[in-house]
C-alpha cells in the first residue's frame, strides 16, 4: 500500500455503521473513480445538509478504493483561523522522507505563502504519489469548515490537474451560504467534475435501515410512519429507533411516539436514558469537539472506568470508536449531536469540563477552553490572550490573532481596553484581505468611543463597502492623527496603506506617493512591509511622472536581480514592471523572472500576481509566444486561487496579446469581455480601464481594423487645447480639436504608438502628426520601441504622401546602426536615431511588420529590384510564421501573392500540431529542464509532463528529448 495511507485507513473502522441506499449518488461517484482508474482527474462534490450521510456515503467510496493512495481530511469548526490546517491534515501521513522532498508542505506552519505556491508544492506530491502508475484520492470531508487557504491551495491544485489519475472528493453542507458558493465558482471552472446532491432516504430506504438496525421485521405502516416522521434524514431515523422501544414502536394504536419531532430534542432524550459515567464521556467529548483518546476523554469526564462507560453510548448511537487505532480515539457520530449534547449541559458543568479540557488538548486549543470556562470578566486571561494574538499576528497568522483579540476583548472588565481589543481585531482581520469576519462587527465597532483606530477601521469596512468618499475621509483622519502618535505607528501603516488603494485606483499618483513616502518615514518597519510601500510609492510616482520618473524610487535595489532579497520582491516586481512600460524588455523580463522563481519557492511577494502577468507581456513582446502564454496561464490559475478580481485586468490582457496574434478570435474576444466585466465591476478605475482599452487595441490591430482600434483607445483619451498644445509640428498639427492625449501612465509608449497607427489608418493625419511627435519626446531611446516608432513615422510619412522619406526611414531603422543619439532634438526623426534599438531587444512581431511595410513600400514605389523587396518579404513572412502569428501571415500572403511571388512553405507546420500545454512543455524540456523542473514552473504534475512528452514525442517523430531542440527550432529569417 502507498506511503500516504490506505483506503480503510482512512474510512471508519466501526462495525456498527449500517449503510443502505444511496445508489444513485454510489454510481455516480463510482462513475467518476472510474474516470481516474482510466487516466483522468476528476473533481467529485459530495452535497447537502447537516446529517444527511453525506460523511457516510463518502465513506463507502472510499472503502473501495484499495488501489489508490490516500489524503484525508476533515475541516474543523475551531480550526477556520488556522492557515493551512486541513492542507497540513492531506500531508500528514505522507512518508516523511518523501514529503521533505517538498519544503513549503512540511513546514509547521502555512502562514505568509501564497497559496499558489503550496499549491504547486502539492501538485509535485501529488505526481510523485502517480509514480508507477499509482492514483490517488484527495478527500475532504466537511470542506465547509476548512480554512481559507487550505480552500484556495485545492482550488488552485484542482484546476492545474490536467493529466493526472487524481480523484478530488469534498463534502460540503447546503446551508453554509459562503462555502456552496465558492465550489459553485471550482465546479464551474473545471472540465471533469461532478456534483452530487444527497437528500433524506426514501421509503424503501427506511426500511432497510430499520430492518438492519432493529434486526427484526418492520410492518409497512410503521415504515411509512417513521419515513413520514423523520423526512428520511438518517440521523434522525437512527434517533427515533434507538429511542423508541421495540414494542412501542410496532403499537399502531399508539397515535404518537413518546419523541420529539425534533432532531436535537430527540437526542437529547436519548443521552438522558444513559447512565451516567456514560452521559459524562459523551458531554466531555461535546466540550472536546473532536477525535480524541479514550484515556484523555475519561480523564476530562471524571470517568475512572472509560471502557464500561463507552460501551452504552456506542450502543445509542452517539459515539464511533476506533480500536485498532493505538490509542483508541473516540468522537460524536455527528456535529448535529455535538450540538445537541453541548446545549444540554449545564453552566457549572461546562465550566469544570472545559477547564479540564484545556490540560488536555494542545496549547492552541487550550485558549479556547480557558475562556469557554471564564464564568465573568477576567483581566489576566484577557492580557493572556493579547499576548498570544500579538504573537501570531508577527507569525503573519492574523485570523488567529483576530479571534484571540475577540476573545480577550469579551473578558476585559474595563471598557477602553474592551473596545481596544475589539477594534485591534478587526484591524487584524481586515489584513487577511478576506475581511467579512470583522464587517459583521461593524455595528459593535460604531458603538466605541471615537478615536484614531476606530476612524480606520471604520474607513476600511467603507472602502470594502464601496463608499469610497466615506472611507477616504476617515482613513486620512485616522492616518493624520496616527502619524503624529509615536504609540500608534502601526495605524498608521494600516490607515495609509489602504488610503493608497483608493488614491492610485483614482489615477491621483501624486497623492499616492505623498502617503506612502510619510507612512514609510515611520521608521522601525519589518523589512518586508517597508519594501512593499516603496513599491507602493514608486507606483504612485509612476501615474504621476511615469515609469523613468519611477525608476528613481528603485535606487535602493542590485543592479542584478538575482541579487535582490526576499523582502525587496514588491520593489524587484514594480522595477521590472517600470522597464517593461519603458520597452526594455531583457531588464524587465530578469526583475519578473526572478520574482517568479522566488514566488514558487514560498517567498510570497505580494506582487507576484501581477508579476506573472506582465512576464506573459514581456515574453509576447519578447517573440517567445509558447512562453507567454504558459505564464498567462498560470497567472490566471494564480487569480483564480486568490479568490478576487484586484489586479487581474493585467492578466487577462496578457491572455488577450498571443490569443490576438495568433488569430484566435473566439478566445481573445472572451478575454476582452472578462475585462470589461471586471471594469464594470470595480467601477471603470483608471488601472483597468487602461489594459481594457489596450487589449481592445490589439486585437482591432490584429484583425487590421483600425477603427475598432480608434474606438478601443477613446476611454484612454482626452481633447488638448491650446493652451496645452506642447508646441507639436505647427499648422502641420492640425485643428485643435483634432489632437488628442492619453491620460494614464502605464504603458504610456505602447499605448501612444498603438493610437498614432489608429489615427494614422483612419485618415486623421494631422492628429496622428501631433500624437507621433508627443511619443518621440517620451521615449528614451532604449529598448525595442525603437522599431515600433521608425514603423509609425514610415507609416504616417507614406500616409500623408511621402514615399521617398518613408523609405528612407524605413531603410536607416532595418539597416543602420544605433549611434547612440537620444535627445529631444533629434527623436523626431526616426531617421536619425539609427538602428532598431539595444541589442536583444528587438521585438520580432514589430520588426516583422516594419519588414513587411518596407517590402510593401519597394514594390508599390518600384524602387529597387523585385529581389530585395522579396527578400523583406521573406523576412517578414518568416517571422510571422516562427511566432504563428497567422492574421499578420495572412496579410503577408496576400501581398506577395499580388507580387506574382509565391509565400515560402511553412517551416513548423510540424509544430503547428502541438497544442498549447504541449508547446510550454516541449519549450523548457528543449532548453534542459528536467520533468520536475518543467512541472516546477509550470504549476503541474510530474504525470502531466510525462503524459505531454509522450504525445510531443509521437507528433514530432522523435524518440527522445535530444532530439527535442532540433525539432522545435526555428530557421533564422
Amino acid at each position: 500500500m502507498s506511503v500516504a495511507g490506505s483506503a480503510s485507513d482512512a474510512s471508519t473502522n466501526d462495525e456498527r455503521e449500517v449503510f443502505v441506499g444511496r445508489r444513485s449518488e454510489s454510481e455516480r461517484l463510482a462513475a467518476c473513480v472510474d474516470k481516474v482508474r482510466g487516466g483522468e482527474a476528476w473533481l467529485a462534490v459530495v452535497e447537502g445538509e447537516a446529517g444527511i450521510g453525506k460523511s457516510a456515503l463518502i465513506r463507502r467510496v472510499v472503502s473501495s478504493l484499495e488501489d489508490f493512495t490516500m489524503l484525508w481530511a476533515v475541516g474543523d469548526p475551531s480550526e477556520t483561523d488556522l492557515p493551512g490546517g486541513v492542507l497540513s491534515q492531506l500531508v500528514r501521513r505522507v512518508d516523511r522522507d518523501l514529503a521533505a522532498r517538498f519544503p513549503l508542505l512540511a513546514r509547521p506552519d502555512a502562514a505568509g505563502v501564497s497559496p499558489h505556491a503550496l499549491g504547486g508544492q502539492l501538485l509535485l506530491l501529488l505526481g510523485a504519489l502517480q509514480e508507477s502508475g499509482g492514483r490517488v484520492a484527495v478527500v475532504v470531508d466537511d470542506a465547509h469548515w476548512a480554512d481559507p487557504l487550505s480552500s484556495q491551495v485545492l482550488g488552485f491544485v484542482v484546476r492545474r490537474l490536467w493529466a493526472d489519475r487524481v480523484l478530488v472528493l469534498m463534502a460540503t453542507r447546503t446551508d453554509s451560504e459562503q462555502s456552496v458558493e465558492a465550489l459553485e465558482r471550482l465546479v464551474r471552472s473545471v472540465d471533469r467534475a461532478a456534483r452530487v446532491e444527497v437528500g433524506g432516504l426514501g421509503q424503501d430506504e427506511v426500511d432497510q435501515l430499520a430492518r438492519r438496525l432493529l434486526a427484526v421485521r418492520v410492518t409497512p405502516e410503521l415504515v411509512t410512519r417513521l419515513h413520514g416522521y423523520t423526512k428520511g434524514h438518517p440521523l434522525y431515523v437512527r434517533t427515533v429507533l434507538a429511542e423508541v422501544p421495540l414494542q412501542v414502536l410496532g403499537d399502531e394504536s399508539a397515535r404518537r411516539w413518546p419523541v420529539h419531532q425534533s432532531l436535537r430534542a430527540g437526542i437529547g432524550a436519548a443521552l438522558g436514558r444513559l447512565p451516567a459515567d456514560s452521559v459524562a464521556l459523551v458531554e466531555a467529548l461535546a466540550v472536546l469537539d473532536g477525535r480524541f483518546p479514550l484515556v484523555g476523554v475519561a480523564r476530562v469526564a471524571g470517568v475512572d472506568d472509560a471502557v464500561r462507560a463507552l460501551e452504552p453510548a456506542l450502543a445509542a448511537g452517539l459515539v464511533r470508536w476506533w480500536p485498532a487505532d493505538s490509542v483508541g480515539p473516540v468522537a460524536l457520530v455527528h456535529g448535529l449531536q455535538r450540538d445537541a449534547v453541548y446545549a444540554g449541559i449545564g453552566p457549572e458543568r461546562r465550566r469544570a469540563l472545559h477547564s479540564a479540557a484545556a490540560e488536555v488538548v494542545g496549547s492552541g486549543a487550550a485558549w479556547a477552553h480557558r475562556v469557554a470556562a471564564a464564568t465573568s470578566d477576567d483581566p489576566v486571561l484577557a492580557a493572556d490572550l493579547e499576548r498570544s494574538a500579538n504573537a501570531e499576528a508577527l507569525a503573519g497568522r492574523n485570523a488567529l490573532a483576530a479571534t484571540r483579540l475577540l476573545w480577550a476583548s469579551s473578558l476585559s472588565d474595563d471598557r477602553l481596553e474592551r473596545e481596544r481589543r475589539l477594534l485591534t481585531a478587526c484591524a487584524q482581520w481586515l489584513l487577511t484581505l478576506q475581511p467579512w469576519a470583522a464587517v459583521r462587527l461593524r455595528a459593535q465597532v460604531e458603538e466605541c468611543a471615537e478615536g484614531t483606530l476606530r476612524s480606520c477601521v471604520l474607513g476600511v469596512m467603507d472602502l470594502l463597502e464601496g463608499r469610497l468618499a466615506a472611507a477616504e475621509a476617515r482613513l486620512t483622519e485616522a492616518w493624520q492623527e496616527a502619524l503624529a502618535d509615536p504609540d500608534a505607528s502601526w495605524v498608521a501603516l494600516l490607515a495609509g496603506t489602504f488610503l493608497t488603494v483608493i488614491t492610485i485606483r483614482q489615477c491621483r499618483g501624486a497623492r499616492t506617493a505623498d502617503i506612502a513616502g510619510k507612512t514609510l518615514a515611520i521608521g522601525d518597519l519589518d523589512a518586508g512591509t517597508s519594501d512593499f510601500i516603496r513599491a507602493v510609492l514608486a507606483t504612485g510616482r509612476m501615474w504621476d511622472q511615469g515609469p523613468g520618473a519611477a525608476l528613481l524610487d528603485m535606487a535602493h535595489l542590485p543592479v542584478e536581480a538575482a541579487e535582490a532579497s526576499n523582502d525587496q520582491l514588491a520593489t524587484l516586481a514594480t522595477r521590472g514592471v517600470m522597464h517593461l512600460f519603458l520597452g526594455r524588455l531583457a531588464a524587465a523580463r530578469a526583475d519578473l523572472v526572478t520574482v517568479a522563481h522566488r514566488d514558487r519557492l514560498g517567498a510570497g511577494s505580494k506582487l507576484s500576481h501581477l508579476a506573472s502577468s506582465l512576464l506573459a507581456v514581456v515574453e509576447y513582446l519578447a517573440g517567445d509566444w509558447s512562453a507567454s502564454e504558459s505564464a498567462a496561464d498560470r497567472a490566471l490559475a494564480i487569480a483564480a486561487a486568490h479568490d478576487h478580481v484586484l489586479g487581474d485586468a493585467a492578466t487577462w490582457f496578457a491572455a488577450v496579446c498571443v490569443q490576438a496574434g495568433r488569430g484566435h478570435w473566439e478566445a481573445a474576444q472572451e478575454s476582452v469581455e472578462a475585462l470589461e466585466g471586471i471594469n464594470r465591476m470595480l467601477g471603470d478605475p483608471p488601472a483597468e480601464r487602461v489594459y481594457a482599452g489596450l487589449a481592445g487595441a490589439v486585437l482591432a490591430q490584429a484583425r487590421g481594423d483600425h477603427a475598432a482600434m480608434v474606438r478601443s483607445l477613446a476611454p484612454l483619451v482626452e481633447p488638448v487645447t491650446g493652451a496645452e498644445d506642447g508646441g507639436g509640428n505647427g499648422d502641420e498639427a492640425g485643428a485643435e480639436g483634432d489632437r488628442v492625449r492619453l491620460r494614464f501612465k502605464p504603458l504610456w509608449l505602447w499605448q501612444q504608438s498603438l493610437l498614432v497607427e489608429a489615427l494614422t489608418g483612419t485618415g486623421r493625419l494631422a492628429a496622428a502628426a501631433w500624437a507621433l511627435d508627443d511619443f518621440w519626446r517620451g521615449y528614451d531611446g532604449s529598448g525595442y520601441l525603437r522599431v515600433v516608432g521608425a514603423r509609425l513615422s514610415g507609416q504616417l510619412a507614406e500616409a500623408q504622401g511621402r514615399p521617398r522619406e518613408a523609405l528612407a526611414i524605413y531603410a536607416q531603422a532595418l539597416g543602420g546602426k544605433t549611434d547612440g543619439t537620444d535627445g529631444p532634438d533629434t527623436a523626431g526623426s526616426p531617421v536619425e536615431t539609427g538602428g532598431v534599438g539595444d541589442a536583444g531587444e528587438d521585438a520580432p512581431l514589430f520588426r516583422a511588420m516594419l519588414e513587411h511595410g518596407y517590402g510593401r513600400l519597394l514594390v508599390a514605389t518600384r524602387t529597387g529590384s523585385r529581389r530585395e523587396a522579396a527578400r523583406w518579404f521573406k523576412s517578414a513572412h518568416d517571422r510571422f510564421d516562427a511566432l504563428r502569428a497567422e492574421p499578420f501571415l495572412r496579410r503577408c500572403e496576400t501581398d506577395l501573392a499580388a507580387m506574382g511571388l509565391t509565400a515560402p512553405a511553412h517551416a513548423r507546420q510540424h509544430v503547428l500540431a502541438l497544442t498549447e500545454r504541449e508547446l510550454s512543455v516541449a519549450h523548457l524540456i528543449a532548453g534542459g529542464k528536467t520533468n520536475q523542473e518543467a512541472a516546477t514552473e509550470l504549476y503541474v504534475t510530474q504525470k502531466t509532463v510525462e503524459y505531454h512528452l509522450s504525445n510531443i514525442y509521437a507528433k514530432l517523430g522523435i524518440t527522445s528529448r535530444r532530439h527535442l531542440a532540433q525539432a522545435l527550432r526555428t530557421p533564422q529569417p
